[in-house]
């Protein structure tokens, strides 16, 4: 049985009480061996929630006390006893080995055989001793009135597994103790020690694979499972193209979740609904309620996979009706792909990135993202060179999903100032979108087309809807304009793809102008290149270190620019490297400062953006 406590004592003492009620008095006799009742029902939960030895012990202490508070005609008769006993442990077993998604279907396949056992089988046998009546008799006399009571017994287990299960399972797996310590954190948290929880060494490191995360997930009731998903993965474009989508379902009166990675100026943005981040509160809440299951696992979750899991019992709880889910690395063996079929998997612009950890090509970069391609699902790419949709499309084919290509010549007369983006897109026309950088145009082609298929499948937006979404949709760091005089943009490109895309749009919008760049990245990124992009346009760098274990630092970064015979100059803070841009810039001048979303979130801050 799994781990006693407290709450499981009282509700397995709630499940005998109810069972002698129902069985006592809230029966039908029909004849002697024969009567309808639902009093299998809290065994059968008790076995479904708790294990086999729990539904056991349900079913045996049930009867037994039950005849004994409650005696009917003759004596107790200990047989009897073990039909119910025998329901509670089948029900347990089942539920460890029916692996069936859908809901219904699987509460079908355990109560359904648990009844045959436990209530037609051996209770017939029982009776037939009990009554004198042949055993193949009693089996005709009671197969209308079992069948019956089975599909009663299905739908209401059904009814109260889906409405109740979520918390009566919210304790420890199997063979885990949670000390008396923790135990009380599963009640109180604030939000200061949730992030000190959050962020501490034990959670430390990035390990891809998924088993971590879908323990964890098992041990809080898979919320995950009761959700709705666009999942979208990807190099450059993830978080505009998810903030797209993400505006246009709330327009059309969705309730929508938003999960991305990393935060601008405030953690609790990882996880937003109808775009307000979780409350400091509910944060708190619900890192104490997972604090005891992740510190019971042998193999600790990371710190990614712990947030994760958070963020999916964050959006079960406000119930909403679909979550668009950012990939945080790669997509195979990034913990959001514990997730089944989506509604749609949206695939972005991808590069070189991450290769350690995903390979040192477009292909190997392609199969990772490929991952998050899923059986029977619907996937939509960013269509960007042969060799990447080409894993794609056999992905695709081999797990029989249905492949959607975006169409960029959709997007035509793209005209850019600081205030929006504007387009004509096949067959709307004319339409502007919030985020300004002339590179947005290509991921407002990915999420115009997402939110298309989503329309197909029958989530209801109009095309004003999308309309609206793009026009308001904003996202901090994505060629954002701070302030004027100088002029002061913050934009995330943090490897050469982004950082060939920022420039791409400082040329257009600024022609034959010259750029101080405030810049901080990370150690692991392709250094080099990402230099050549910028080198025409630059005045000079100012050079910081973002708050990141994995940054580069800032004089190393100022060392490699200048031997590249360009002017640069280390910041000890990112204070002091603001303050000496816009001083260098001077007030007609331009200032970018990008690179690490860890380094734009203080940029932001420093200039009061919210």
């Amino acid at each position: 049985m799994k781990s006693i406590t407290p709450k499981r004592l009282s509700l397995l003492a709630m499940f005998i009480a109810l069972q002698i009620v129902l069985s006592k008095f809230l029966m039908l006799q029909l004849a002697p061996s024969v009567r309808l009742s639902i009093d299998s029902v809290p065994i059968l939960l008790a076995g479904l929630w708790f294990g086999p030895l729990a539904g056991a012990l349900v079913g045996t202490l049930s009867d037994f006390l039950g005849t004994l508070l409650f005696p009917t005609a003759g004596a107790y008769f200990p047989p009897l006893t073990v039909a119910f006993l025998l329901i509670g442990l089948t029900a347990g077993i089942l539920s460890r080995v029916v692996k069936v998604k859908q809901p219904l279907l699987r509460i079908a396949l355990i109560v359904i055989p648990s009844e045959i056992v436990g209530s037609y089988l051996f209770k017939s046998f029982a009776l037939s001793f009990l009554v004198g009546a042949p055993f193949s008799v009693l089996l005709a006399a009671r197969a209308l009135p079992v069948a019956i009571v089975m599909i009663a017994n299905t739908m209401l287990v059904a009814l109260l597994d889906r409405t109740l299960g979520e918390k009566a399972l919210r304790e420890p797996a199997q063979g885990k103790k949670i000390s008396s310590s923790d135990a009380s954190l599963l009640d109180t948290m604030t939000y200061g020690e949730a992030m000190d929880y959050i962020h501490h060494v034990t959670w430390r490191g990035s390990r891809l694979g998924l088993e971590r995360t879908s323990e964890l997930l098992e041990r809080v009731g898979n919320p995950q499972r009761k959700l709705k998903f666009v999942h979208v993965a990807g190099t450059n474009g993830k978080g505009s193209t998810c903030a797209m989508i993400a505006k246009a379902l709330t327009l059309a009166g969705y309730r929508t979740g938003l999960y991305i990675s990393p935060f601008i100026n405030r953690f609790n943005e990882r996880m937003q609904l109808n775009g307000e981040p979780i409350s400091d509160e509910l944060l708190a809440e619900i890192t104490a309620f997972v604090r005891p299951h992740a510190e019971a696992m042998a193999d600790h979750p990371t710190e990614f996979e712990l947030i994760t899991v958070i963020a999916f019992e964050y959006f079960l709880r406000c119930k909403a009706d679909i979550v668009v889910l950012e990939v945080g690395m790669g997509g195979e063996l990034d913990s959001t792909n514990v997730i089944d079929t989506p509604e749609l998997a949206v695939i972005t612009n991808i590069g070189l990135d991450h290769t350690r950890e995903l390979g040192p090509t477009i292909t190997d970069i392609a199969k990772a993202k490929a991952g998050i391609i899923k059986p029977d699902g619907d996937v939509l790419i960013y269509d960007q060179n042969p060799e990447a949709d080409e894993v794609f499309a056999n992905a695709c084919l081999s797990r029989g999903a249905r492949l959607h290509i975006t169409d960029h010549n959709r997007i035509s007369n793209v005209s850019a100032s600081l205030a929006a983006l504007s387009f004509d897109c096949i067959p709307y026309g004319a339409m502007t979108c919030g985020l300004v950088g002339t590179y947005q145009a290509k991921n407002a082609a990915v999420a115009i087309t997402a939110l298309e298929l989503l329309q197909q499948k029958g989530w209801n937006m109009t095309e004003q809807h999308i309309r609206d979404g793009l026009r308001s949709v904003r996202w901090p760091a994505r060629f954002e304009l701070l302030q004027q005089n100088p002029i002061f943009i913050a934009d995330g490109g943090h490897n050469p793809q982004g950082i060939a895309a920022v420039a791409e749009s400082l040329k257009k919008h600024f022609p034959a102008r010259k750029i101080t760049f405030l810049i901080g990245i990370m150690a692991d990124k392709d250094i080099p290149q990402m230099i050549e992009q910028l080198a025409p346009l630059t005045q000079e760098f100012i050079t910081v270190t973002p708050d990141n274990p994995r940054a580069l630092s800032a004089d190393v970064l100022a060392g490699m620019l200048v031997e590249r015979g360009l002017t640069a100059t280390s910041r000890g803070s990112v204070e002091e490297g603001v303050r000496l841009a816009i001083e260098l810039a001077g007030t007609d001048g331009i200032v970018c400062a990008l690179g690490s979303l860890y380094l734009l979130g203080d940029v932001r801050a420093l200039l009061g953006a919210r």
